[in-house]
């Protein structure tokens, strides 16, 4: 029986076959438990910590303005402060 003369009237589709070597499954297990990141994700993640570095730079160096513009209230007043508060009433 040659290849043509076989009968293959009674096949059937069962799917498609899944070909991946065994670094991509492996790969693929690695991304799912969260041990390996994308490159992608990767740079993303590392774009937020640059961009979150220069907005702590921004502070500090606002803050170090701000000291050294403002001036600090007297000491009279800071001591003489009263410590009781009113009761807010509303109408």
């Amino acid at each position: 029986m040659d290849a043509d003369s076989s009968d293959l009237s009674d096949v059937q589709y069962a799917g498609k076959v899944k070909t991946q070597s065994f670094r991509q499954i492996q790969l693929e297990k690695l991304i799912k438990e969260g041990k390996v990141m994308l490159a992608s994700s990767l740079a993303q993640v590392k774009e937020q910590e640059l961009e979150r570095i220069r907005e702590f730079e921004i502070a500090s160096e606002d803050e170090r303005r701000h000291r050294s513009a403002a001036k600090p209230a007297p000491k009279d007043k800071l001591e003489s402060l009263p410590l009781v508060r009113e009761r807010f009433e509303d109408w």
